[in-house]
């Protein structure tokens, strides 16, 4: 029997250990989301070794109560989640810039990526008055 046959014969349904594992992970979650999260948890235990299962239920049970933060209050994420979203190149400030023209004649540098802006001297333009 090869590697490949013997993984593949290990591989199935889920061992007690770790079906009980994630189960027991899903009741710290909200009454409206317990459920669903308890079917997808088991359903991924489907087709993996027992080592893989062991991995997969140490994961979810260590990362469940940052799962209930985000379902129970999912605006406390979104200042963290919108410093991710910029791009990396942004967030080493390795901005590319593209020079435009504003509707008074003037011009300025706006990344291309990320949309910040900078007037023609190379600060952030002013919040006062039109830049020029």
């Amino acid at each position: 029997m090869t590697a490949r046959q013997r993984r593949a014969s290990a591989a199935g349904n889920p061992t007690w250990w770790a079906s009980r594992a994630v189960r027991s992970a899903s009741v710290s979650l909200p009454s409206d989301h317990r459920y669903r999260y308890r079917q997808e948890f088991l359903a991924e235990l489907y087709g993996m070794t027992p080592s893989e299962q062991l991995h997969h239920a140490t994961g979810v049970l260590s990362r469940v109560w940052t799962l209930r933060v985000a379902l129970n209050d999912p605006a406390r994420l979104l200042p963290k989640e919108a410093t991710m979203a910029k791009p990396w190149r942004c967030r080493l400030r390795l901005h590319r810039w593209q020079r435009l023209r504003n509707p008074e004649g003037g011009w300025y540098r706006e990344c291309r990526d990320c949309g910040t802006q900078q007037d023609a001297s190379g600060s952030p333009p002013s919040m006062a008055g039109p830049m020029s």
